[in-house]
């Protein structure tokens, strides 16, 4: 009997599960980072983390590096060609011989479309879209900072929010309901701490940055036009990645295309305009019919059913959905 790896890593959590070749569940595990990204030694780290999670996981599930006959790693970090070798190459240095290594953001595409293609539009921390024609053909757009346009995610929404601010006190601009929000998180009530607080809470980890983020939401509740705006942007700026996606992808010959919405600004956003604007531009780009999936299915999921396809050639539907659901229990224990 063969066996498959699924790895979802993040860049404050990786999961790793291994199914056997028929889509049974043999083992879970929750684990820190693998981002070369966040670890002290970058690339090399990689190889020693991984080393060390893959040991635990297999010794529980009774196999070894040997039994493994495909995974497939859905990393962030991995954005451009170099970091694909790096990676790579750390992988393989671990003894994973047949592997394929992705942007995690791809792993949404297989855990939530029935056909295995389409677009997979993230906006949680950071944000990027990606896409996979019926033909294999794969295109990432974003997941680089500003000069690739990501204009979106946690990180994106607490700047707007101190812009928003420092632009409304200083820079004559509009007054708006985040700046009483936003000095009650920071713990001041004198406009001239502002910057201090920022550099002393803010940037040193004291405070949370999704606290910030949802002065956002609350404010846009309460018909904040700065906080509407700035909801309204992201809504905006993540459909124009899902058009540029389905253009340079050939979707040409689909009556509908499926889109995959993943993240916590998707998932956990308390106010809907991003949502709104989100479906009303990609809808308004793009000719065919679009089915808007909020990803709900753990993305490692995406990982495994993407390793037996390699495995297998093929995965029958019964076994994607009991893949899915096999990692939705393991997920809420």
């Amino acid at each position: 009997m063969q066996y498959v790896l699924g790895v979802d890593g993040g860049n404050t959590k990786t999961h790793y599960a291994v199914f056997d070749a028929e889509g049974n569940l043999i083992g879970f595990k929750r684990e820190g980072t693998i981002s070369h990204e966040r670890l002290s030694d970058s690339y090399d780290g990689i190889q020693r983390v991984l080393g060390a999670h893959l040991k635990s996981l297999l010794d529980t599930c009774g196999l070894g590096l040997k039994d493994i006959g495909f995974a497939v790693f859905g990393l962030a970090g991995a954005d451009v060609k170099r970091q694909y070798a790096e990676i790579g190459k750390r992988i393989n240095s671990v003894g994973i011989v047949n592997f394929k290594v992705y942007n995690d953001a791809f792993l949404g595409i297989k855990a939530g479309s029935d056909k295995g293609f389409g677009i997979s539009s993230i906006n949680g921390t950071g944000t990027s879209c990606v896409g996979i024609d019926r033909h294999g053909s794969w295109l990432q757009v974003g997941g680089c900072g500003y000069i690739t346009g990501d204009f979106a995610g946690g990180g994106y929404i607490e700047t707007a929010v101190i812009m928003a601010v420092y632009n409304s006190l200083y820079r004559g601009g509009e007054k708006t309901l985040t700046k009483d929000m936003l000095f009650e998180v920071l713990e001041i009530t004198n406009e001239e701490y502002l910057l201090d607080a920022i550099y002393e809470k803010l940037y040193t980890g004291k405070i949370k940055d999704h606290l910030i983020c949802k002065i956002a939401f609350h404010a846009a509740n309460k018909g904040d036009r700065q906080a509407m705006e700035i909801l309204r942007h992201i809504g905006m700026e993540t459909a124009r990645s899902v058009i540029g996606v389905y253009r340079r992808l050939d979707f040409r010959e689909e009556d509908a295309i499926d889109v995959i919405m993943a993240g916590s600004v998707y998932t956990k956003g308390e106010n809907p305009l991003i949502l709104e604007t989100f479906k009303r531009e990609v809808s308004g780009g793009i000719e065919c019919k679009v089915n808007f999936h909020l990803l709900k299915e753990p993305p490692v999921a995406g990982a495994v059913i993407w390793a037996l396809e390699e495995l297998n050639g093929k995965t029958d539907e019964s076994v994607r959905m009991n893949v899915r659901e096999e990692l939705i229990k393991v997920e809420k224990t």
